[in-house]
């Protein structure tokens, strides 16, 4: 089992936070691991496949980041609460388009051994 330490949990929040908010995928996948896995309602939204919530590897997922962050254009979050396990972070937030209502959400991140995400889910 890895243990998060407040570096690498600081490291994703940072990421996290300063890639969607900056529109910066590079920012945004640079802590994930190739065999990520990563599940979220917002899948089968934008893919138009209500079958489909789950994604599957690095490249995969990238791909599916550049799109959201195409079609969201100024998305911000808000950060509000972090809580951090033995080997995993969860982030509550609130997000939104300028002008628009802000949705509240939380993302939980399983970190591996090397410190990397191997599985992000997220709830909204």
């Amino acid at each position: 089992m890895t243990t998060l330490d407040d570096a690498t949990a600081q490291a994703l929040v940072r990421h996290w936070l300063e890639g969607w908010n900056g529109g910066d995928v590079d920012t945004i996948m640079a802590r994930f691991a190739p065999d990520i896995v990563f599940s979220s309602p917002g899948v089968s939204m934008l893919t138009r496949d209500s079958a489909k919530t789950t994604i599957e590897g690095y490249d995969a997922l990238r791909a599916y980041v550049e799109d959201a962050l195409r079609r969201t254009g100024g998305l911000r979050y808000t950060l509000h609460d972090t809580y951090v396990g033995s080997d995993s972070i969860v982030l509550v937030y609130a997000c939104g388009l300028p002008g628009g209502e802000p949705k509240r959400g939380a993302d939980f991140m399983r970190v591996g051994r090397d410190h990397r995400v191997v599985e992000w889910r997220c709830h909204y």
